[in-house]
C-alpha cells in the first residue's frame, strides 16, 4: 500500500502529492486522523484528500484508511 503512494506519488497533482508525503510520513497516525486533520496538516481541502484516495483506485478515504490501519497494525516493530 505505502509503495503504491510512493510509485503514484510524482504523477499526482501537487496538492494530492501532500497528502500522499503525510500518509507515508506517519501512516499510524494517518489511520486515525479525521478528513479534517489530514486535510490542515497537508494543507489542502478536504475534498482534496478523498481525490487523492480515488486516485490510488480506493472507494474514498473510508476505504483507504481502513487499510492503513489493518496494515500498520500487522507490521513488525522497526529494527526487530
Amino acid at each position: 500500500m505505502l509503495d503504491r503512494i510512493r510509485s503514484m506519488g510524482p504523477r499526482l497533482p501537487p496538492a494530492e502529492r501532500r497528502v500522499g508525503e503525510l500518509a507515508l510520513k506517519d501512516p499510524a497516525a494517518f489511520s486515525r486522523w479525521p478528513v479534517s486533520e489530514i486535510a490542515k496538516r497537508s494543507g489542502v481541502s478536504t475534498p482534496t484528500v478523498v481525490r487523492f484516495c480515488r486516485s490510488l483506485g480506493y472507494d474514498g478515504l473510508t476505504d483507504l484508511k481502513e487499510r492503513l490501519a489493518r496494515m500498520t497494525s500487522t507490521e513488525p516493530p522497526h529494527g526487530r
